[in-house]
C-alpha cells in the first residue's frame, strides 16, 4: 500500500471513494483511520450533485460531523484525462504535501507519476481490518460491487490475499 499504513495520516479525497463508502454507509471508517480527510469544493460538488441519493446524504452528514473537512480548490497542473474533482484533489495534495484517497485508474497513475502517495477504497478496507474496525473485507467488497462500484478482479483478489481471506495463489 503506497500510503504509510500508520494511522492518523492526513489525506485529500476524490469523489469515487467517498461515493463508494457513502453507498455502503461506511464513511465512519475515515475518521477512525485518518487524522483528517480534506475534500475540495469541486469534489464536494461532484459528491452532492445528486442529493436524492443516499450516498450524497451520507457525505453531507460526514461534512456536518467533521469527518470530512472542506478545503479550497487550488490551481494546478491538469490533464485532459482528469475531471475537475480529480484535478483539484491532486493539486491540493501536491500543495499540502499529503496523500490522496482515489480509485480512478487514470487519475491514480497520474498522481503516482507526479510523486503522490495514493490509497484506494480497497486500501482503506485493508487498513480498517488491520486495525480492528472490520472483521472481514470480503462482505464489504460484495456490498461495493452490488452498489455499482467497479473494482477489477485482480485488485479484489490482491486485497483478499493481503487481508488473509484467500490464499495468494488462488484465482
Amino acid at each position: 500500500m503506497p500510503i504509510s499504513d500508520e494511522l492518523r495520516q492526513i489525506v485529500v479525497a476524490d469523489a469515487g471513494p467517498l461515493i463508494a463508502l457513502g453507498r455502503i454507509n461506511a464513511l465512519d471508517l475515515l475518521p477512525r483511520l485518518f487524522l483528517r480527510v480534506d475534500v475540495t469544493e469541486s469534489v464536494i460538488a461532484e459528491c452532492l450533485a445528486r442529493p436524492d441519493l443516499p450516498d450524497a446524504a451520507r457525505i453531507a452528514h460526514a461534512l456536518e460531523q467533521g469527518w470530512l473537512r472542506r478545503c479550497p480548490d487550488l490551481a494546478g497542473t491538469t490533464s485532459a484525462a482528469l475531471d475537475a474533482g480529480e484535478s483539484s484533489a491532486i493539486a491540493y495534495a501536491l500543495a499540502a504535501g499529503i496523500g490522496i484517497l482515489m480509485d480512478d485508474r487514470v487519475a491514480v497513475l497520474h498522481a503516482r507519476a507526479i510523486g503522490l502517495k495514493v490509497i484506494g477504497t480497497l486500501g482503506v478496507l485493508l487498513m480498517a481490518k488491520k486495525h480492528g474496525h472490520l472483521a472481514a473485507i470480503a462482505p464489504v467488497i460484495d456490498l461495493l460491487a452490488a452498489g455499482g462500484h467497479h473494482l477489477s478482479g485482480s485488485a479484489i483478489t490482491a486485497a483478499l490475499a493481503l487481508a488473509g481471506e484467500i490464499a495468494d495463489d488462488q484465482p
